[in-house]
């Protein structure tokens, strides 16, 4: 009876031992870090994903400044914004086109960018000090269109700050678009109007694109 007991505590003390041995392999900074979460030094536990930090990051205390394509001028992006369960940063641009004279008014380029956190996919791993990671973006100027763009940028995980390198034009008013990385190359899927279709329809023609990452530092 004696020797059934201890058997029996011997086999719990070994099944705790292995779930101790999982749970501090899995709850580990290197393990952490691998699936992009954020390690707690202090509780030892992993936290929130590192996309989720990011967005907190440049939705508070540091915001990111994105190109303006074509123009390449600087638009802050230092508002939070949701629309139809997505999370977003937005910034307003402006541009002088003619300034006020003869009685007419200034004559202005306006338009809202809003980056896509919530398609964000990382292009590097979290180790590195620089993160790399891609979004789609919006341009929704004063007319009509509705400009859908893939853009690449940096992340600093020291200072926390974050850099817009490049942009890729996807299409007016497409609907869907999602990001998948592939080695050094990510795919972008979306849907855009037929030829059939008017623009305000929503646009059934499935589209996929590669595009090539070029000087990445940080390996995967």
């Amino acid at each position: 009876m004696h020797k059934r007991i201890n058997l029996l505590i011997f086999v719990a003390l070994l099944i705790l031992a292995g779930l101790y041995f999982v749970y501090s392999k899995i709850n580990s900074a290197e393990q952490c870090a691998k699936a992009a979460g954020v390690w707690d030094e202090v509780e030892q536990t992993c936290e929130r994903t590192l996309e989720q930090t990011i967005y907190e990051n440049l939705a508070a205390g540091f915001p990111i400044t994105m190109r303006y394509p074509e123009t390449n001028k600087p638009v802050i992006l230092d508002k939070q914004e949701k629309i139809g369960g997505g999370f977003y940063l937005r910034g307003h641009y402006q541009d002088l086109l003619q300034a006020a004279a003869d009685g007419k008014e200034a004559v202005y380029e306006r338009a809202s960018l809003y980056l896509n956190i919530s398609k964000m996919v990382l292009l590097t791993k979290a180790e590195t000090g620089i993160i790399y990671f891609s979004a789609p973006f919006i341009v929704n100027t004063a007319g009509s269109g509705v400009y859908v763009y893939v853009g690449l940028f940096s992340y600093d995980l020291q200072s926390k700050n974050s850099q817009h390198l490049d942009s890729v034009f996807l299409g007016d008013r497409i609907r869907e678009e999602k990001i998948t990385l592939f080695d050094n190359m990510i795919r972008v899927d979306f849907l855009a109007h037929s030829k059939e279709q008017a623009m305000a329809d929503y646009p059934n023609e499935p589209i996929e694109i590669y595009l090539q990452l070029v000087n990445l530092s940080a390996s995967s």
